[in-house]
Formats: structure tokens, sequence, C-alpha cells
């Protein structure tokens, strides 16, 4: 399918944080999501607008102490410039080239400004997702439709030698998911018990705020904890949240945000957690990033990378940089890799054929999460997940904002009217509907990529005026 992109505009999301969030090195009180309103047209004159959003999550791509933070949102603002620049300039084209084009040009942008290329492609990541709404919405077919389909014209090929002459459609499911389990983010500074929270710090707004909460609450059972490199203070936390949810049946994943520098303080960790909290270490599935990027992938490391890797499955995620990491990944001793949608939908799908074409009871992609919100960022992820058929994943922003709230009148209205399965009204907004630790998401099956349509640029700034302040 030929498709010509005429036109890229870019707006601003400001919206205000319930609670911290500290992973890593970093604490972090508000956010900012960067949307993407990218007009199409098709070879046939058809027409239409797709949306794509993320957060500006700076400190998350560049993890550089001593580069400021705004520079690093400014860095991720301009790389989305350039890939919008690339994508109106490639002419008609299909998917698959539109999306090669904006990659190529983001690293060759970041390459040129040593930029690192986790940043540097998250706006041709951006670009792909708009894209993909819109020729949704210009088919009248959701993004399940066009993956089986093979309207994309995805050469998966062309990142995995391997994988030629396999289509999506040969490696997802026979139809998408309904329903989620919620792998809730218990970040470094999250309240544990409700009695931790100081009479002055509760909230008090309508939604868990302790992990005890959600626990009770919403019925989550899939936990995403964070440590933070220190093998004491971390057993000791860990420990703690064993013993919160001693008895119950749950799933639970480590996140180390690139914090241990090195792999014996994880061994030491892991190995106290089996002596001492072995229903906890038990209910561990896998170990998410615990190494920082620079080592995590160097091969004189190999032999510490496997005895993590005997112990516990691990995943790569913020040194997933190059399409073909996760492939260099494997013959480390990792058997995982994120699905992100910062990091390109392209990319996590010749990720998820490589782990059906090599072994599908090893190797796995998870869903994780980058603080997505609704509508657009969230309901994309969710309709690219259920795609995937993965049953779980990571969702925070549910937890660090407050539900519909940073959306206009109009945008919750929809969503709550349209999509009366995934959220439930509270007063003049709604949240997302959590029961026994799950959401239903059968609604978002629509065409495009589960927006429908529900965004109110007018509720937005222009990305112009937000730079002139930032």
């Amino acid at each position: 399918m030929q498709t010509t992109v005429k036109a890229v505009e870019f707006y601003v999301r400001e919206m205000p944080m319930r609670m911290p969030f500290k992973f890593g090195n970093v604490t972090i009180d508000s956010q900012t999501a960067l949307h993407v309103a990218m007009d199409v047209e098709l070879a046939d004159g058809r027409s239409a607008r797709g949306w794509a959003a993320d957060m500006l999550a700076p400190s998350w791509f560049d993890k550089d102490p001593d580069k400021p933070t705004a520079q690093k949102a400014r860095e991720l603002v301009a790389g989305a410039q350039v890939a919008a620049e690339a994508y109106c300039a490639a002419g008609a084209d299909t998917a698959f080239g539109l999306w090669r084009a904006g990659y190529a040009a983001g690293k060759a942008w970041g390459t040129e400004r040593g930029v690192n290329l986790l940043l540097a492609s998250n706006g041709g990541a951006l670009m792909e997702r708009a894209l993909l709404d819109a020729l949704g919405l210009a088919l009248g077919q959701s993004y399940f439709e066009l993956l089986q389909g093979d309207v994309l014209g995805t050469d998966f090929a062309a990142i995995h030698p391997e994988l030629a002459g396999v289509a999506p459609g040969d490696v997802l499911p026979a139809a998408p998911l309904q329903a989620l389990h919620i792998r809730h983010t218990v970040g470094l500074v999250d309240p544990l018990s409700t009695a931790d929270i100081a009479p002055a710090e509760r909230l008090d707004d309508g939604l868990p705020q302790s992990l005890e909460e959600y626990v009770a609450d919403q019925g989550v059972r899939y936990l995403k904890i964070k440590i933070g490199g220190d093998p004491q203070a971390d057993y000791e936390r860990l420990a703690a949240i064993a013993a919160l949810i001693d008895g119950l049946d749950c799933r639970i994943t480590l996140d180390g945000n690139e914090q241990y520098r090195d792999a014996g303080d994880l061994l030491v960790l892991l190995e106290r957690l089996e002596a001492h909290c072995a229903a906890l270490y038990g209910q561990m599935i896998y170990i998410e990033q615990p190494l920082d990027r620079a080592i995590s992938l160097d091969p004189a490391l190999v032999k510490d990378i496997r005895a993590l890797a005997d112990r516990r499955p691990m995943l790569i995620d913020e040194a997933d940089e190059e399409l073909d990491t996760f492939r260099r990944a494997l013959d480390l001793g990792y058997t995982g890799v994120s699905s992100k949608s910062c990091k390109g939908l392209t990319k996590a799908l010749a990720n998820f054929a490589l782990c059906q074409h090599l072994d599908a009871g090893r190797y796995f992609v998870s869903a994780e999460d980058l603080t997505t919100v609704p509508v657009v960022s969230l309901h994309q992820d969710l309709v690219h997940v259920a795609a995937l058929g993965v049953d779980h994943l990571e969702r925070n922003g549910h937890h660090y904002i407050r539900g519909l709230d940073h959306l206009s009148a109009h945008e919750r209205g929809r969503c709550l009217a349209e999509h009366g399965d995934l959220y439930r009204a509270a007063g003049n907004s709604g949240f997302m509907d959590i029961r026994e630790g799950r959401i239903a998401i059968g609604s978002l099956q629509v065409p495009g990529m589960g927006i429908g349509g529900i965004v109110d640029a007018g509720a937005m700034r222009p990305l112009a005026s937000w730079l002139e302040e930032n």
C-alpha cells in the first residue's frame, strides 16, 4: 500500500503527577507528552490524520548525569523533527519503506551529534505509530488487521536475515487479546504499606496509593519491582514486599534500570533472596536490564551474564539500541527483550518473530511501559501488545498520573462513552478500570491504533510555544 505523508504537526501536553516516580538515579514529579499529528494520502486519494504520543522522558533514554535534562528533552524533540522531515521527503512508499527512511535519518542525525541511538530513534518510532494510525483510519482497518493482511509491506529479513519469507501473519496469534493482566510498577520511593504514608502525604484522591492497597483493591498479582543497584538496600525492600504479598500467587519481575555496575553484586542479591525470601524468589519470572548499557553487552562479561541467566531469565531494555541488538544479546545469554512503543513497533515485531523462529518456549518479548497515559500513547501500546498476544504488561501511568484528569472534557467523555470496558467514570473524570488485576481492551479494536480520532488538538500547546519557554 503506497502512502504519502503530506504534513506533520507537533503538540505538547503537560500533566501533573499524583506522586513522584523514582527509577534508577532519577526522580520525576511532572510529565510532558509530545504529540504528533500526521496527515497522509493513499494512492487512490483516500486520506486521514493519525496521531502518536510519547512522554518526554529524557533521563530514561540518556542517563548521562552531566548532561542537563533540558538538553536531553530538546534532543528528543529534535530527533522527532528529523524523522518527520524524512517521512515527508520520502514520497509515496509502503509503511515499512517510510519507517526505514525515518529510522535511517534518526540514526544519521544521532551519530553526527553524538546522541545515543536509543534517544535518536524515538522520533522515528513516533512517526511510525502516527503513520499506522492514519493508514488504519484511511483503510478502515485495525492495527491487528493491518499486520495480518501484510498491508504494511514488512520485511523482517531486513532486520534479522534468518526471517526471510516470514510475514507478520505467520507469527501472530489468530486474534488479538481482549484482556490483559496489569503488571504494577513498584517505584523505588513508592509506599509499600498504607501505614508507611504520613498523614500529610495521603492523597485520598479515589485511587490506591500504597502497594498494599493496589493488591487489595485492584487485585494486582503481577508486579514489576524497581531495584537500585545496592544489594543490601534492594534486599531489604524486596524482603518487605515479600512479607506484604506472603501467601499470594504473584508473578514478579525485577528492573534494575542499569543501576548494577557489577554482575557479582546482583548475583549476591539473588543468592540472598533464594536463601531468605524463597517464595518471592520462586515468583520471579525475569530480570530486566540490571546492568549499565555500557557493559551489558560486553562479550568479556559473558560468563557473568550466563551465571545470572542460569538463575533467572535476563532481558535487555535500555541496551536495546540497534535493530540487531537483541540478536547479539542472545549469544551472551540473554533470552528476553522489551517491547516498548518508544523504541518502535516494527522493531518489536521483528524481535517477536525472531523468538518464534528460534524457540518460542525459551526466547521472549516482554511488554514494558514508559508511562503511557490516555488517550494516544496508552491505547497504541495496548493494541500492539494485544496483537502480540503477550498477556501481561507493565503499566504505571495510572499509578503516577490521575486517570483522565489531564484530558479535555471532550476527550474524557469520548473515552468513557466508547471504551467503557477500559475506563470507569469517577465524578467529572474517569480511571482505568482494573478488576482482579486485569483490564478489558476489546473496544480498542477499531480502525487505526485504538484511538478512533479521540484527540483534542485545541486542548494542547503547539510545540513552538512550549519550546519558547523550555
